[in-house]
């Protein structure tokens, strides 16, 4: 069984950035902040049951690049017809997916949640190593003091800014690492309810959308505090409905290569067709959408399903040579099997039980 519930949000999500980069809901960009909450709830899942630190890497690596590769050139070609501004030396950089670090520009706008992404997954590899992965009191109140310290960094100075821009996303992570441990108890202790408490708070004390003229941050506020209700419902199964809605599902399973296709790729044949008729712009959304679903499926089944697991294969039989063991696994003990799903099945309630039907969705898992 796998979580659907999550893969109906993640689905949400996308199609709420959607909408927002095509001007039909202005605060659609907050769904990145609920795909990274998932993304704390699957990757803690992820490192928790690892055979070693290098399995988390491979996973990682094959999960994410070759379908980044495959929608970066797709984004490159269409934006070199266009007629836009793009370099071999910007296709280059934006290869590695480290290039904001490296003092380049995003091809497309969207590629900045991947960074995000890249940051926790370092936090964790390091965890990994040093054998706290399981003490997350430790690295994750860590993040969450690096995102209010955050707050007190200048927004106008590029290197504080920079590193404002990275942890102020902190506390979305903690919030999911969180959603797991109390997904994993069936029940909400008292330093879970502090700790998501922290994790809202911390989180809406910045202005995620300043630079919009519309801005509101109490608006901003409200959908953030929806995000995380309605992450607890899923969390006490109160979301079962949504695997109802095939399209949402459909959504949910497409999401990473819709997410890194949409923005640049649909805004280039969006201004083909230069128009303020409302109801020819809501077609052209339409057929956008169709578009890029069509090819986002197309890759999700040819790269994110098969290319990837054949590369996963391969560095995983290449790297037995450099396993490193996790400092923290008993000698003899095994990892749950990789084969066992994800579900948050409402009638789960033991906590061995949760445990054995949490593992196949992790694999697939990422901001989008």
């Amino acid at each position: 069984m796998r979580i659907k519930e999550l893969d109906a949000l993640r689905g949400l999500a996308a199609f709420g950035v959607f909408l927002f980069h095509f001007q039909l809901f202005n605060y659609g960009y907050l769904g990145v902040h609920l795909f990274f909450i998932i993304s704390g709830f699957v990757i803690f899942l992820t490192a928790n049951n690892v055979k070693a630190s290098s399995d988390f890497v491979i996973a990682r690596f094959s999960r994410l690049y070759p379908t980044y590769w495959v929608c970066l050139l797709l984004t490159f070609t269409v934006l070199l017809l266009d007629g836009q501004e793009v370099t071999l030396k910007q296709l280059g950089y934006n290869l590695t997916m480290f290039q904001m670090f490296l003092g380049e520009r995003n091809i497309d706008g969207a590629y900045w949640s991947l960074t995000e992404e890249l940051v926790l997954y370092v936090i964790v590899f390091g965890a990994l190593v040093t054998g706290t992965v399981r003490h997350p009191r430790f690295w994750g109140g860590f993040m969450l003091l690096a995102a209010f310290g955050g707050l007190f960094l200048e927004p106008d100075s590029g290197l504080q800014k920079n590193l404002q821009d990275v942890v102020k996303y902190f506390g979305l992570f903690v919030a999911g690492i969180l959603f797991y441990q109390v997904y994993m108890a069936q029940k909400l202790k008292l330093e879970h309810l502090i700790g998501l408490l922290l994790c809202l708070v911390v989180t809406t004390q910045y202005t995620f959308g300043a630079h919009l003229s519309y801005y509101n941050h109490t608006l901003e506020v409200l959908v953030i505090c929806a995000c995380f209700g309605v992450f607890a419902l899923l969390v006490a199964g109160k979301l079962a409905f949504l695997s109802k809605y095939k399209w949402v599902l459909f959504m949910g399973e497409i999401s990473y290569p819709f997410y890194l296709l949409h923005q640049e790729i649909g805004l280039a044949f969006r201004k083909l067709f230069p128009t303020e008729n409302i109801w020819v712009h809501l077609v052209l959304v339409a057929v956008i959408f169709a578009g890029i679903a069509v090819l986002a499926s197309l890759i999700n089944r040819y790269v994110e399903k098969q290319v990837s697991r054949s590369l996963k294969n391969y560095l995983k039989a290449w790297s037995w040579s450099i396993n490193w063991p996790l400092p923290y696994r008993k000698k003899g003990t095994a990892p749950l099997p990789a084969e066992a799903a994800t579900s948050l099945a409402p009638q789960a309630t033991d906590p061995k039980t949760a445990k054995e039907v949490v593992l196949k969705q992790a694999d697939k898992a990422s901001a989008p």
